[in-house]
């Protein structure tokens, strides 16, 4: 039987046995780079093997700051309350609508109305889409999202404030305008978030 010492092809990995792993300092790295190591493999025959390369700090992935977090998150918020911005407008002003013509039945009414604020609250839905979805990239660092929300930012901001002036318009304007104001500063606080210092150093 060949003696596996004489036949190094055929000796066994040192990385097969955990106990020949040993972990040590880098001695070779200055003590303000905390957290760097080398690992050193022992072979069966007692040989150290070559250290692996250190690992930086600054080679690591950069931990996401709690602004690029917040502005997802509010991102997201104003998105959503966005969708009920119409159908709260015209569910709260029923009753209006079915005293401008006294000709349609009251049930058909009421049911025109609710299909009026079903359409118009998909609608918004799907404006707001990308808004989640851009939001949700953006977490993970990329300028081009953080540069399209700005845009879509400045798009709804404007679009809130036509809505705003519809709402008040209304017999019964309060929920509209009040979820517009929320919309608005949802949208400002969103987009100085994600250009605060610590996020121009995480996005990339």
């Amino acid at each position: 039987m060949t003696d596996p010492a004489q036949n190094p092809a055929q000796s066994p990995s040192p990385w097969s046995n955990p106990d020949n792993v040993q972990w040590q300092d880098n001695p070779y790295t200055a003590p303000a780079t905390h957290g760097t190591y080398e690992v050193h493999a022992v072979n069966n025959m007692g040989f150290p093997m070559p250290p692996l390369g250190p690992v930086l700090p600054q080679e690591l992935a950069p931990q996401r700051p709690a602004t690029i977090t917040a502005a997802m998150w509010i991102w997201i918020a104003g998105a959503v309350l966005s969708v009920a911005v119409f159908p709260v407008l015209f569910l709260t002003n029923t009753e209006y609508f079915l005293n401008q013509d006294d000709s349609v039945d009251r049930a058909a009414g009421e049911l025109g109305v609710r299909a009026l604020a079903l359409v118009s609250g998909f609608a918004m839905l799907v404006a707001a889409a990308p808004y989640v979805a851009f939001a949700v990239v953006l977490r993970n660092g990329q300028n081009w999202a953080r540069i399209l929300l700005t845009v879509l930012g400045a798009i709804g901001f404007l679009s809130t404030i036509a809505i705003m002036l519809v709402a008040l318009a209304a017999q019964v304007w309060q929920p509209g305008t009040a979820i517009s104001i929320v919309v608005l500063g949802l949208i400002v606080a969103a987009v100085v978030l994600q250009f605060l210092p610590a996020s121009n150093r995480f996005v990339r």
